[in-house]
């Protein structure tokens, strides 16, 4: 059964016989990346998976485009939402992840639109989450990408050593935007930290919920410097990030119990 039957096929989370039912959208927070986002969406729809598009209060021509784009026939259920200001990353995944409850779906995979990540490879992903629903899925992108500008690189041991210290879990990717999210994580976990810092963070609490956490590996390109597009701000974000993964170490010394994630078909 390909995903789009699966997603195209189910009215809810759960069948009556008590099976998980596995209903996949995609979501794809974006800001300021109208030289990208066409061609991304497009790449997307070929996958043949429900998408939602949450525009991130874009200040460039995003809204234009965003507005003829929901005005053609898509081959999938397509929409936009849209933020009336800029709220950051994880302000717009959570109200895309909102609307996919809503809507009933059970998993979200999000997708940067900055052209980076390959949507050809969300069915890899899928795969990953549809053998294990409960999972927290996370591409894994590869160290020796040419192109990966050092800072990144620094930012991605620094990330993961946290979380082992938070967690003891080895994670060796923790902040690709390619990823499989179990909608039913969020009755248990609660983040706050804001921006970049969640995609962090999510994972931390989602080891301390009892989710297994699944790395896939995928593919990234980095543009040379003067075409790269990033809305990531080195010591504002970088130094949030360091904040939170200190207050994540001390929860994690706290002796007092977290919400578990109910098991799928639960």
């Amino acid at each position: 059964m390909t995903h789009a039957d699966q997603a195209d096929g189910a009215s809810g989370a759960d069948d009556t016989s008590g099976e998980c039912r596995f209903r996949p959208v995609v979501i794809a927070p974006t800001y300021n990346n109208a030289p990208t986002l066409l061609g991304v969406l497009e790449r997307i729809e070929r996958v043949g998976v429900p998408l939602i598009v949450v525009n991130d209060g874009a200040t460039d021509n995003t809204a234009a485009l965003l507005d003829a784009w929901s005005a053609q026939d898509h081959p999938i259920p397509a929409e936009v939402l849209t933020l009336p200001e800029n709220r950051g990353k994880a302000a717009a995944m959570r109200a895309g992840f909102s609307h996919a409850r809503q809507l009933g779906y059970t998993h979200a995979v999000t997708m940067d639109t900055d052209g980076q990540l390959f949507p050809e490879e969300i069915p890899q992903m899928l795969d990953a989450a549809c053998a294990v629903p409960d999972a927290l899925v996370l591409g894994r992108r590869s160290e020796h990408t040419p192109g990966l500008p050092k800072s990144n690189l620094t930012g991605w041991y620094t990330s993961s050593l946290g979380l082992w210290l938070e967690t003891g879990v080895v994670v060796r990717d923790s902040q690709c935007g390619l990823r499989v999210y179990p909608l039913r994580l969020f009755d248990a976990v609660r983040c706050r930290t804001g921006r970049f810092g969640f995609e962090a963070e999510i994972i931390a609490r989602a080891v301390w919920a009892g989710c297994p956490i699944v790395d896939v590996g995928v593919t990234c390109i980095y543009p040379p410097g003067e075409e790269r597009v990033s809305h990531f701000k080195p010591f504002r974000d970088g130094a949030k990030g360091a904040l939170m993964h200190w207050a994540l170490a001390i929860r994690r010394l706290i002796p007092w119990g977290h919400a578990r994630v109910a098991a799928a078909g639960s």
